[in-house]
Parts: structure tokens; sequence; C-alpha cells
């Protein structure tokens, strides 16, 4: 059973408009404040798989919380403007039993003036909702990985081997993990009282780092396992499922993105599931236009741009990808916005030096909070993969390359490359010029009245940082939090003694943006 249409008689700001959704995906842009999550909370609410007469009543999704999604999830009443009889919407479906289904708000109790949803003209039990498997997303609400101390594996909870093949593939692909040792080997399914996630693990490193783009693909290709899982096990009973996503592009990189999309609409297909989502990107939105037009996919993908005109909402309907770029790049200054250069680094500790390297120039720029390492980044570039080249992204590289003579030679040839001072990693770099530091400089006691050299250097030596590059990340993240916003504390007192080092490579980057401007502009 698939949507095909909503109606919106009322609610907040729509009135009187209606869309024709995507047999496939929806998607759903606009600027700030024009209710797209509103829509995202309309298209799920009315669905459930709770009734007693349910087969499915007992299922859970992988994902947690149940296939059901409630409008707390989205945003909260106002007491003053949201009142019972205010909101009235109908879906319409593709399936001859229900043909369509109004929902309108309700007093849930009097005397407190609270409202909930209900199907209209209907009271009884359980009318409520239609039995059809829902999950609701919200990526951008997601605690990360790194930040939620109560995460722990769940060792009671298993894939089956061909749930762990399809999440291999897929988590592979879609972050375009090129390299053995960045691919997923196995996974730890993991809880806490905020989220249910999959960890994954590699030959180098385990779930506990993580990124946030790891994160959420996780939380997404659990969602589609879920749906999965009901379609394989309820051949007769499974009717399709919806699946809605809000922000969808949080931290995806743009080829990540570019990915995912692809993705969604295989899944779609191949598991009877109508995804909906909400994004800003620029990327989502031009590739869904291109499906959209396509004539061999009539009617699988449809876009819904909401604008606001004096307080209502408008959905524009058959628009094409200037028209979105244009509106969204003057959601500021009623001018059009020159798009920010995307940025990829190894890791954290070199976006935290480019940052402090750079200064205010990072205004230019767009940090993409993603790992890859320096040899996929170097790939990524030499294959051409659009969102790594020139003049799509800038990649900063570590010093340290430059020891290793292929790679270097590789990296010499490609534009958008440029490597931070000295021939080694941010935090050799940073080890190195602490441990030959006088016990009196001024730097130490900045930090902390407690903080020297012994302290700095009691789990690991600068010498064992020099030879083992993993000790060196334990040892800096160990530190980073005294150190300041982006290493200030140690950083500018290593600028102020490395001048000539930085102004040389503030200006390669001055150079290299000049190029970009002068290319975007053609």
């Amino acid at each position: 059973m698939k949507i095909t249409k909503i109606s919106i008689k009322k609610f907040r700001g729509f009135n009187d408009v209606e869309f024709e959704l995507g047999t496939y995906l929806t998607v759903v842009s606009g600027q700030n404040g024009t209710q797209k999550t509103t829509i995202l909370g309309m298209l799920s609410q009315p669905f459930s798989n709770t009734e007693t007469d349910n087969p499915m009543r007992m299922e859970k999704p992988l994902c947690g919380g149940s296939f059901k999604s409630a409008f707390s999830d989205k945003f909260k009443f106002s007491e003053e403007f949201d009142k019972a009889g205010e909101h009235e919407w109908t879906l319409f479906f593709d399936d001859e039993k229900i043909p369509s289904y109004t929902v309108e708000s309700i007093h849930r109790d009097k005397k407190i003036g609270t409202i909930r949803f209900w199907q209209k003209g209907d009271k009884s039990k359980g009318s409520g909702y239609i039995q059809l498997p829902v999950i609701y997303l919200s990526l951008k609400r997601l605690l990360p990985i790194g930040e939620d101390n109560k995460l722990r594996a769940n060792n009671d909870f298993t894939l089956s081997v061909d749930e762990f093949e399809f999440y291999q593939k897929w988590h592979n692909k879609i972050l375009i993990l090129t390299r053995a040792k960045d691919k997923v080997v196995s996974s730890n399914y993991l809880s806490s009282t905020h989220k249910q996630t999959l960890g994954a693990n590699t030959n180098h490193y385990d779930w506990r780092t993580n990124s946030a783009g790891q994160d959420n693909i996780s939380k997404i290709l659990l969602a589609i396992l879920s749906f999965k899982r009901l379609k394989d096990k309820y051949k007769t009973d499974y009717k399709g499922g919806v699946l809605a996503i809000d922000e969808i592009d949080t931290t995806f990189y743009p080829g990540s993105q570019v990915k995912l999309i692809e993705a969604l609409i295989q899944f779609a297909a191949k598991f009877d599931i109508q995804i909906i989502f909400t994004t800003h990107s620029l990327t989502l939105l031009n590739e869904t236009s291109k499906f959209q037009d396509d004539i061999h996919r009539a009617n699988q993908v449809k876009l819904m741009f909401l604008t606001k005109t004096d307080g209502q909402i408008d959905i524009k309907k058959n628009i094409d990808y200037e028209y979105i770029k244009n509106h969204l790049n003057r959601s500021l200054t009623g001018k059009v916005q020159t798009d920010k250069i995307d940025v990829y680094t190894e890791d954290k500790e070199g976006a935290i030096f480019v940052k402090s390297l750079l200064g205010q120039k990072t205004k230019y720029l767009n940090f993409n909070d993603i790992t890859l390492g320096c040899g996929n980044l170097i790939q990524l570039a030499s294959l051409k993969v659009p969102s790594f080249i020139f003049p799509n992204s800038i990649i900063f590289l570590d010093g340290d390359v430059k020891t290793e003579r292929k790679q270097y030679n590789r990296v010499k040839r490609i534009k958008n490359i440029l490597l931070l001072p000295t021939n080694k990693s941010p935090e050799q770099l940073i080890s190195s010029f602490l441990d030959n530091l006088p016990d009196s400089h001024p730097l130490w006691s900045e930090i902390d009245n407690t903080f020297d050299h012994q302290f700095c250097f009691q789990d690991y030596s600068d010498e064992i940082i020099q030879k083992c590059r993993e000790c060196a990340k334990k040892w800096f993240n160990i530190h980073i939090k005294l150190w300041g916003r982006n290493a200030s504390k140690v950083l500018n007192y290593w600028k102020r003694e490395n001048k000539q080092l930085v102004d040389d490579f503030n200006d390669d980057f001055v150079k290299l943006h000049k190029e970009f401007i002068k290319k975007l502009s053609i």
C-alpha cells in the first residue's frame, strides 16, 4: 500500500494545499520555518502495527522504538495556537480497501486542553491508525556515539549472516570506502537509553571511534533491514511500509549523499518501502531532480519544495533544480550566495590544525565530519570521484605523506590537495614541539597550573608518539580538551615560532582559493 497524495485542509501555516507522492521517494525541502518536519509528521502519523488482529503487532524495528510515529517525536503543541478542530488533512492510497483516510485534531483532555489526532468521523478504538509499519528517524537529533557514555555492546542481539552482508556491503558502498583497512569486517549492536544502532569494526579500529556519518548510515540501514525482516517473515501480511527521515543529509559528505539516493531507490523498490525525507542539501536536491525528470522513472520520485508567503505555506510542484538552488541561497541576504567549498581532512586532528592555521579564512570552507584516511582521499581524487576533485572540494593531507614517495608523487599531480606544514602528522608535530619546550615556558601554566612536561608525557613519550600513529592519536585525544578551541593554547605558540611555515601555508591556500572562485564564477 502506497500513499499517492496528501491534501491539507488546515494545519498551522497550511491551508488548502496538496501534493502527490513518489512511489519510491518523496523529498521535502524549503527554507527554515516552512514546516518541513510538520509535513513529515502528517505523512507518517496515521500508521502503526499494534492492533490485536495484526500478526506483526509484536515486531520491533532494529533501530529502536516501534513501528509507529508519534507527533511528539517531531514538535511540541502550542496551548495557545494548536486547538482541537484546527487541524485536518487527508492521505490518499492506491488501495481499494482504504482509498483515503482523513485525520483531524480532537480533545485528549478538555480540562488540560491538549489535543491528539484521530480519524475524522470515527472515534472507535483502533480507528486512529492504519495498520502499516512506519519508522521515523530524526538524524539531526541523534547523540553521537562518542558522546553517549551509556552506550554498550548488546551481545544478546545479532544480525543473520545475510543481514550482516547487506549491512557490510551498503555501509562501505554509500560511504565510498575503497581501501580494505577501512571496510567493515564485523559489527556490534549498540544500545543505551538514547539510541540503538550498529557499530562498525574494521581491522584497524572498532565502533568506539566511528564517525557521525557511520553512525547515521548504520541507523538508516537498520531501518531498511527492519522492513526486510517483515517482508521475509510475513510474506502474505506484509503490504509495505513507510520510512520517514528528518534532515537525511546530516553528517554525510556530498559523494555519500549521491550514493545514498541511489541506494534508497533500490531499497524502496526491493522491500516495498515508501521513503520520505527532508533536506537542505543542494547535492541531494540536484540528484533528486534528475530522477524526478527521468521519463523511465515516472512517479517514482517526487520533489516537494515549500515556500512561505504572508505566513501561509505554499507547496511548489514540478520545479527545477535551479529554482531551488537560487531560492535556498537567497535565504539570508536576498542575493545568491557563493557556496562554501567542501573540505576533507584525514581525521579530526587534521581539521583542528587547518582551522588553527587559516583562522578567519575558514569562513569560506565547509568541513565534512568523516574519516577516510590519506590513502582513500588520494584514491578518490585520483579516480576523479566528483566530490573529491577541483573545483568541488579541497583536500588537506597531513605532512607525513611527504615521507611516502609513491603517494607524494600522486599527490603532486592533484590540483585540489594542500599539504600541512612539516613532514609530520599534527599530533606528532605538537608532541615534538611540547617535548622540546623548557619547563619555564609560559605555555605550561597557561594550560593549567599543574600541567607540565611530566604530566603531558606520562602515558606516551614523544619517542613513542613519533613511531606509533595510533599512540599519537590516543595521546592527542587525552589532552585536546585541555588545549582550548582548536588546540589554541598550544598551536598559538607553535605558530609564533614557525611564522614562515604558517605564512607559506596561508599563501598556498589563498592562491588555490582564488582559482576556485575564478572557476566557479565562469
